[in-house]
Order: structure tokens, then sequence, then C-alpha cells
């Protein structure tokens, strides 16, 4: 029913009927906000580790997904315990850690699994062809995004800059983050989005009556 197959530059699994997926992703997040029991959630779990498997096999990022979980896990568990300590901490925050998990990791699955072009058309086909530009280049270009805060972050501290997590212990150093990785994400971020509208005009976008894709398949 999927019609699975392999994209040619990359070899990873793709899907030729993106709106199915995109529907049975968005069903998957829903089920997720609105799951409580920790029972529940380790069954999405599992059901979204099927849907991996099946559509994106091996060449999902799995091991990057389990760091974001860690990572946001982490965070949240911490805020609960200084909020209700230990006794009610540690599992609510665990739940809705796994709450949020649940509800981002469909929308990776459907990332990875459905091309750029068909993701633009299946969108077209529900709401208008500049929302529908402008909520595929948001979902594609966000993880090269987080890559880019990634290289700035890590060429920043080689210069020096004090925005290691044992340097923001300190608040005097807190202005370095915004100097040294806010400020430069933001302007890298608003150079990206120039070269996307200037794409999008060079397409002739705003006045061309039927909408294309590149590539056409």
């Amino acid at each position: 029913m999927l019609n699975i197959g392999l994209d040619e530059k990359t070899g990873n699994r793709r899907t030729q009927k993106p709106g199915v997926v995109l529907a049975l992703c968005t069903c998957l997040s829903v089920c997720a906000f609105a799951a409580r029991r920790p029972d529940i959630l380790g069954g999405l779990l599992a059901a979204d580790l099927a849907v991996a498997l099946v559509l994106c096999g091996p060449g999902f990022p799995y091991w990057k997904a389990a760091k974001v979980f860690v990572a946001q896990s982490t965070l949240i568990v911490v805020l609960y315990l200084f909020r209700f300590g230990t006794d009610q901490g540690v599992v609510p925050g665990l739940t809705t850690s796994g709450r949020l998990f649940l509800a981002y990791l469909p929308g990776l699955i459907a990332m990875e699994s459905v091309s750029e072009t068909a993701l633009v058309r299946s969108l077209s086909r529900l709401i208008s062809d500049r929302a529908a530009f402008v909520l595929s280049a948001v979902l594609k270009f966000g993880p090269a995004m987080v890559k880019e805060m990634r290289s700035i972050y890590e060429t920043q501290i080689y210069r020096g800059a004090r925005i290691a997590p044992k340097d923001l212990i300190r608040p005097w150093n807190w202005p370095d983050l915004v100097d040294c990785l806010a400020i430069p994400w933001v302007v890298r971020a608003m150079a990206l989005s120039h070269d996307l509208s200037q794409a999008a005009a060079a397409r002739n976008f705003e006045s061309a009556k039927k909408r294309t894709c590149w590539p056409e398949n």
C-alpha cells in the first residue's frame, strides 16, 4: 500500500504514498499528546519504531533520536525535581518527556521517508501553495539549522568563547551565549531564508499559475 522504493541519490527508502504516511504520523503524534499512562506510551513507542523500520529501514537516525530523548528528559526531570521534589518529580517528568518525544518522533519519520517534492505536493492539496512551501521548507531545513548551530557552537568554543556548559554555570558568561552563538545563528538563518526566497522567485513562484516542484519525481 505504501509503495516503498529507494532514493537514487541517498539510497534511503522513500515512500510513494506521502499522504498515507503523513496521515499515519499525524495520528501517532496526536495519540502521544492524548496518552497519559507509561504502558500506553510504551505501546506508542513500539508502533513508532515499527513504522520507522518499515518506512526507513536501517537508514533512520535512531541514535540521533535517542540522544534527543536523553537530553530532553534530563532537562525536564531536573525542572520537575526543582518544582515537585524527588517523590513526584522523576516519573511525571519522564512521562511528560516521553509524550513530547513521541509527538516529535512521527514527524521525524515522515521527514525521513517522504521526499521534498512529494511533501510539497501532498501539503498543497490541503493548504495554499504558499503555506505548503513555507511549511515544507521549515520541516526540511530545521535539521539543517540545528547542524548549523552545532557548527557555530564548536567554532566559537575553539575561539575561546565561554559558552561551554561548565562556563554557563556562571551568569556573567551568559552574554557570550548571545554574542557568540545566538546572533551568528540568527544571521545564518536569515541568509538561508533569503536564499530560499531567491530560489522561489527564480522559479516564478508568485506569478506562475501552475506550481512545479524540483525534482519532478
